[in-house]
């Protein structure tokens, strides 16, 4: 029996043999060594880079380096090939009219253009401009939301064989939409906060505005009565930040496991980095997914530095000293598709690149990459993770509470004074530190 495995073996293994010697010679001609992401692209076709990442997996796993990008190029052109006509934003339109909402572009003229003095106030706003007319444009957030309500409105309107505007009688039609949608309490009050915002912005009729204001209150108070999602999540799933931490730890461990150079091992790393990086700095998904690798999160010999200013309330997050347990996370997406490669000569290749981009910095991860990785794991948004932080902290006998505002990046000015949490916020890093690895412990005890 062993001579026939034998001969079976080395049958198996001539055609790994010469593909490896058409590799070396390819290399070779190209008068490199160390395999670029070029040089994988031009060895050949997609099936035969998938022929050479399983024989360099089984021969040469320093020498994977970035061919899964390859790969994912070669697929790119390949799809381009066979559907000549790019998809875009533009001849989506014409095929895919919006069901529930009005394009902006088909608004009401007087609405275009409050949204236009909207954006260009806050531009200039943000410029350090001031605004001869004083008055106060909303965020650039806001006004994205505002408009998305407007065109909302407009179809709730149209629907009703309405003129589009906000009135008395509109106002009423729009928030038994919401209800017929499914909209919970503090969603409808948020709709009707900016509707009161756009109104005022363009002198509506005082009515209407009491009105919107009238019904915000009304909604806001229902909001305290109901159950959140995420409450109803927590106390359903049991799972608490402890929890969190182990299946990063998991899928840390199952990408390790996982062939080099292969999609599998890339997904795996960009979720377990993702969950791990949202424990020690649960932020918001719109400052998350624009991490830039080298400005926001540096590297420095003893580990992981963030600072990076939020888009809600434009606040400074710093946090010059990462737990030293994110490290082996961060570490390895910054070696992922750099297989053989220095430590720091990864990193500095990987300076200006999104953190979790998928595509070795081609494109960004889009806003809501984080919650789809959340919803993946935990069938949750990524924003839960802030309501288990605030909840531990909330339940601790001590003034523990300003543990999750220093960790969550956020501020209170009506209930405490500046300084309370600017000089308790280096302290505070260190005692949630302490609390996570508390009760990572007990977890393992049990």
């Amino acid at each position: 029996m062993r001579p026939e495995t034998e001969t079976f073996a080395t049958s198996a293994e001539a055609p790994q043999d010469r593909l490896l010697a058409r590799w070396d010679a390819h290399l070779a001609a190209r008068g490199v060594c160390a395999p670029r992401q070029e040089d994988f692209v031009s060895f050949g076709s997609a099936s035969k880079l998938e022929k050479l990442r399983a024989a360099l997996n089984a021969n040469r796993p320093e020498q994977l380096g970035c061919i899964r990008l390859a790969l994912r190029q070669k697929r790119s052109e390949k799809w381009r090939r066979t559907n000549p006509v790019k998809e875009t934003a533009e001849n989506r339109k014409s095929r895919m009219s919006p069901k529930l909402s009005t394009p902006e572009d088909q608004l009401p003229r007087a609405w275009r253009r409050a949204l236009r003095e909207m954006r260009n106030s806050r531009a200039a706003s943000n410029r350090g401009l001031i605004d001869l007319e004083d008055r106060t444009p909303p965020s650039a957030s806001v006004i994205r939301n505002l408009a998305s309500t407007l065109r909302v409105f407009a179809q709730v309107c149209k629907d009703h064989a309405l003129c589009a505007e906000v009135s008395c009688e509109t106002v009423e039609l729009y928030r038994a939409a919401r209800h017929a949608e499914g909209n919970v309490s503090i969603s409808i009050a948020s709709r009707l906060k900016e509707l009161r915002i756009f109104a005022l912005w363009s002198h509506l009729d005082e009515q209407v505005i009491a009105k919107l204001l009238r019904l915000q209150r009304r909604y806001d108070r229902a909001a305290k009565r109901e159950l959140k999602r995420k409450d109803v999540w927590a106390a359903k799933s049991g799972k608490v930040l402890g929890d969190i931490w182990n299946k990063a730890e998991e899928l840390l461990t199952l990408s390790e496991a996982a062939p080099g150079g292969s999609a599998l091992r890339a997904g795996l790393t960009l979720d377990a980095v993702c969950l791990a990086l949202s424990v020690v700095c649960p932020l918001r998904c719109g400052d998350l997914h624009r991490i830039i690798v080298g400005s926001e999160l540096s590297r420095h010999a003893e580990g992981w530095s963030l600072h990076i200013v939020t888009r809600k309330g434009e606040r400074t997050y710093h946090r010059p000293e990462l737990w030293p347990e994110l490290t082996p996370f961060l570490d390895a997406l910054i070696m992922l598709d750099m297989t053989g490669s220095d430590f720091w000569e990864a990193y500095e290749g990987k300076c200006g690149m999104a953190l979790f981009s998928r595509d070795g910095g081609e494109s960004s991860p889009a806003t809501s990459w984080p919650t789809r990785c959340w919803h993946r794991h935990f069938g949750i948004g990524a924003h839960i993770i802030r309501s288990l932080w605030h909840s531990l902290m909330f339940e601790s006998e001590s003034d523990d509470q300003w543990i999750a505002l220093a960790l969550c990046g956020q501020g209170n000015g009506r209930t405490a004074k500046h300084y309370i949490l600017e000089g308790r916020k280096k302290q505070s890093a260190r005692r949630g530190r302490a609390k996570l690895q508390a009760m990572r412990h007990g977890l393992e005890r049990m």
